[in-house]
């Protein structure tokens, strides 16, 4: 008799490409320091502040992604929404970008189908929006998580 082969082990080849069942497929987190207000970059004379997380995306990652744990709304002015990105390109990773993060809360968002795709390690930014100047935001701290699965 045969060697038995358990269900995920299995490659399926009915469409013209191969590929193994969920077996190989992990979500990974990327999870970012404390972020609080004072550790955020005012762009003076803006209404946007962020901070760059400390640990790099790495590459070939494809983002799903992100989740935000509020823990002290970004408070001291009308509204304060985030997005998740990269230099030069602040919702890469942000399929929406009005997550309100102006009270304590969870939000979140899927990532930004367009640009999922990393190739090469990136530095992920989070920036807060407020309603006129970022300089008006007095309080605030969060958590973000960033969901992917690499490609190998």
């Amino acid at each position: 008799m045969g060697k038995k082969v358990a269900y995920n082990d299995r490659v399926l080849t009915q469409e013209s490409h191969s590929y193994r069942n969920c077996r190989d497929v992990f979500l990974n987190k990327l999870e970012s320091q404390a972020l609080a207000i004072g550790d955020f970059t005012d762009n003076t004379g803006t209404a946007t502040g962020y901070i760059d997380i400390d640990v790099d995306l790495p590459a070939n990652a494809i983002v799903v992604g992100w989740k935000s744990v509020v823990a002290t709304g970004f408070a001291g002015d009308t509204t304060a929404v985030m997005q998740v990105g990269i230099a030069g390109d602040l919702n890469k990773y942000s399929g929406v970008t009005t997550a309100s993060c102006l009270a304590a809360a969870t939000v979140g968002a899927m990532g930004n189908t367009d640009t999922a795709m990393v190739c090469a390690a990136q530095t992920v930014r989070v920036t807060v929006t407020g309603g006129a100047d970022f300089g008006s935001i007095t309080a605030g701290s969060m958590t973000v998580s960033l969901y992917y699965f690499l490609a190998n």
